[in-house]
């Protein structure tokens, strides 16, 4: 068959990836697909995965990818007749100590927020699932019995046979050249074979992505790292359908393969691979033998399972497998080129995801926006040194062993490390910071006291950090807390346009006066919140978009990618021209008021408003804002004045209790406040009717902004969830975000966010529950709360108000 002349859609590579995609377009109705594969069909990186088919993941967009698979494996036989080779055998991830043991019993609870069956089994229980295993090694574990395993191969033939019947059409040593833009748009895909235009192209190539990315001019951060498995000699006394065996402390996983044993690993010190040193057709093979770099957790799995020290090796796999620098998926439209999707950076779970990817990036392409909340996967959250392949090559070497490493709450990435440094960091770092690090950006996330040193000791009860963070959060509530935020994305969105694309852009109302600050969102044709911003008006063809640093590059994109043709509006980066000073605390103003001369009294300078005022020998624009619930300040102002207006703030603040204050503390401030944190409290599955931010939306201007409809469409029908604060009414538990929410003992939402309240005593949490159809006041407030903090329930008090000054009064003191 000839090569087309155009296609609606091209879709370049073959592996399970690309091949689920163009199945779940041609089921969304899309006929006219093209699919472009170098050589043949999964003989890039998907021919040697292990083929494990997990559900539960730490997150909740991560679970709802992977669980799909189970059922769609399980059906496609009997859609197309061809076996993938899918078994449900269950899975047992296995603890050697306790505080892993706290980590599945974390996963465990999260699975019942899902309806995903999993139980916690102790050391015996375990061995009777899997009578191979030596269970004096292990403290206990779990067992999700609707996990399993499949054949990649004969999943992608299943895949593929039905995207043919569909109407798709899959072309074999076809190589992708190069891609034809035009207006910043995809017009074509060139290949070896000739030119396919098309309206859609999606980049499937595995660890080929970041290479075929550049060629369109777009980022694909990704890096090739050597992952590796054997496979043992096939022996009577290993069971048939064993489930897999999931032993994260020992860096291993172990699966049943036709009366054989297949142990994969995932190293902790992983060896990147640069794709230069693979031959330009590099199909179905495989890299040479590492036994230096498997023994560490080879020699961990005949631990566990004895029987593997008489086996014989029959086969070392060792094959390339692409990987992030923050562990996540990279799914989406790019940002440089619309049309341009790209689905790659699988981190080695391209299996088990491939099913429920192909599903929603379908729906995107078709949609044209994501239908389901998406946003911690997105292409557009990477910052173009992301791609710098040195960081790469550096990260990765510690992405491959994270997956398996403990997933401490708040643990800190060490490899490619300082990226970004703010103007006062050398200031910080001697007074002990301890960074931690978003989007490249070096951040004190808290103090260590002096004489000790500055570094984590991670645990999932109070961190050693529990304290001293709670002596930064009480000068915050009661005397100054000075913050660098220098991180925070800083945008100008001027033009003579200006106010009239952020009227529909934005759901609040803009049109306001200048120095006026207003907190909003941007909304998707749902209502869902793409972005959680404010925007200060500087002047009147001039605004400040401020949003949070990990955020930014996706706001960036939601804004350009949003503009009408042909409006006369600019969007300009300027993060690092300014750096951001927080004075935050009841003695906030006097803090000021020893460093400028500025009127800060609130006749003058009222909530919400921004003024350019003198500090030392600078100017700054002071926003009159809050992120902690307390009278305060954000100055920003030219980096290079930023360490000698620190050096003031810090001089004159002492005498007034000041302390200096990290994002731990922040985190805490802003939970006990119940302020929202994009991401986790608001995402694009949620609307700000749900999230109780109506107030940041104006139906009463004129313009129909993004996601009007929806919304007035909700308004009307009525609430089915909404977001719900909780205090814990013991100090002791530690909650953290993706635990279930619990009224009268039956499962009603889950938490989203949580930290210590060291005001109020105890941990505070914010979460959404399904709504009652009667008056959902009165369900609260008669309910009896628990929150299930791995696997045990915990009272908690749940209201609709946040917990911490609900009426606002300190804002404005």
């Amino acid at each position: 068959m000839a090569l087309p002349k155009h296609a609606q859609v091209v879709i370049v590579g073959g592996g399970i990836i690309g091949v689920s995609i163009a199945y779940h377009l041609t089921k969304l109705g899309w006929r006219d697909v093209v699919l472009l594969e170098r050589g043949q069909l999964t003989c890039g990186t998907t021919w040697h995965a292990a083929g494990l088919v997990m559900q539960l993941r730490t997150t909740h967009t991560m679970t709802e990818l992977c669980r799909y698979g189970t059922r769609l494996f399980d059906e496609l036989k009997s859609e197309t007749g061809q076996d993938t080779g899918f078994r449900r055998t269950g899975s047992l991830p296995i603890a050697r100590n306790a505080d892993r043991l706290v980590e599945i019993s974390r996963l465990v609870s999260l699975g019942k927020s899902f309806g995903v069956e999993a139980h916690m089994l102790s050391a015996r229980e375990v061995k009777e699932h899997y009578p191979l295993l030596d269970d004096t090694h292990i403290v206990g574990g779990a067992f999700i019995p609707g996990d399993g395993q499949t054949n990649p191969v004969d999943s992608t033939q299943a895949l593929a046979k039905g995207a043919r019947a569909g109407g798709a059409n899959i072309f074999e040593n076809v190589s992708v050249t190069g891609f034809e833009i035009e207006q910043g748009k995809i017009k074509g895909v060139v290949t070896d074979h000739g030119t396919v235009n098309c309206e859609v192209a999606v980049l499937c190539a595995g660890a080929w992505s970041r290479d075929l990315g550049r060629l369109a001019g777009v980022n694909v951060p990704l890096y090739a790292a050597e992952h590796m498995y054997v496979t043992t000699e096939a022996d009577p006394a290993i069971p048939k359908d064993l489930p897999v065996l999931r032993d994260t402390d020992g860096y291993l996983y172990i699966k049943e393969d036709a009366g054989k044993l297949l142990v994969g690993a995932f190293e902790p010190h992983a060896k990147p691979l640069p794709m230069e040193k693979l031959p330009n057709r590099f199909e179905f093979g495989e890299l040479p033998e590492d036994w230096a770099q498997f023994e560490l957790p080879m020699s961990k799995a005949i631990q566990v399972v004895p029987l593997l020290q008489s086996l014989g090796i029959r086969h070392f796999m060792n094959g390339p497998e692409s990987f992030t620098p923050d562990n996540k998926f990279i799914l989406g439209e790019a940002p440089e080129v619309k049309g341009f999707y790209v689905a790659a950076g699988f981190n080695s779970q391209g299996i088990l995801s491939a099913a429920g990817v192909g599903k929603a990036l379908s729906e995107w392409i078709v949609n044209g926006e994501p239908t389901m909340d998406l946003s911690e996967v997105d292409i557009a959250r990477f910052h173009k040194f992301q791609g710098n392949r040195k960081y790469l090559h550096e990260r990765i070497s510690e992405s491959l062993g994270l997956l398996y490493a403990m997933h401490w709450p708040h643990r800190q990435f060490e490899t490619a490390r300082p990226v970004r440094e703010t103007p006062l960091f050398a200031r910080l770092k001697a007074r002990n910071a301890v960074f931690g690090t978003a989007a490249g950006w070096e951040r004190a996330n808290w103090f260590a006291p002096e004489g000790s040193r500055p570094e984590y000791v991670y645990s999932y009860g109070r961190q050693n950090w529990f304290d001293v963070v709670g002596e930064e959060h009480c000068a915050a509530r009661e005397a100054v807390a000075l913050f660098d935020l220098s991180s925070f994305g800083k945008t100008f969105i001027e033009g003579p346009d200006a106010e009239a694309e952020l009227q529909r852009i934005c759901a609040n109302d803009m049109a306001v006066a200048t120095n006026k600050v207003v907190y909003t969102q941007m909304l998707n044709s749902r209502g869902g919140i793409v972005a959680d911003v404010t925007f200060t008006r500087l002047s009147e063809d001039r605004y400040m978009m401020v949003t949070a640093a990990a955020a930014q590059a996706q706001d960036l994109s939601w804004v350009r990618r949003n503009l009408r043709v042909g409006a006369r509006v600019t969007v300009t980066d300027v993060t690092s021209g300014f750096a951001v000073l927080s004075v935050m605390g009841p003695r906030a103003r006097r803090h000021l008021e020893a460093v400028s001369t500025a009127d800060f009294s609130n006749d003058a300078f009222p909530f919400g408003t921004a003024q350019e005022i003198e500090i030392g020998y600078a100017k700054a624009h002071a926003l009159r804002v809050t992120y902690v619930g307390e009278l305060g300040w954000e100055l920003y102002l030219p980096t290079e004045f930023a360490g000698p207006a620190f050096d003031l703030l810090v001089k004159e603040g002492e005498p007034l209790g000041m302390r200096l204050a990290g994002y731990h503390a922040l985190d805490s401030l802003r939970s006990e406040k119940g302020y929202r944190h994009f991401g986790h409290d608001v995402t694009p599955g949620d609307t700000p009717l749900e999230a109780g931010l109506s107030f940041a939306v104006s139906f009463r201007k004129a313009d129909h902004f993004i996601g009007r409809a929806a919304l007035e469409k909700q308004q009307a029908e009525g609430l089915k969830r909404r977001i719900v604060f909780l205090r814990m009414e013991s100090s002791e538990p530690i909650l953290l975000h993706d635990e279930p929410i619990l009224r009268d003992g039956r499962i009603v939402g889950r938490t989203t966010s949580a930290a210590f309240g060291y005001t109020l005593g105890s941990s505070v949490a914010q979460g959404y529950v399904t709504l009652p159809d009667s008056d959902w006041k009165s369900w609260l407030s008669q309910g009896s709360f628990e929150v299930e903090l791995a696997g045990v329930r915990h009272k908690a008090i749940c209201q609709a108000r946040p917990f911490y000054d609900p009426d606002n009064a300190r804002i404005r003191l």
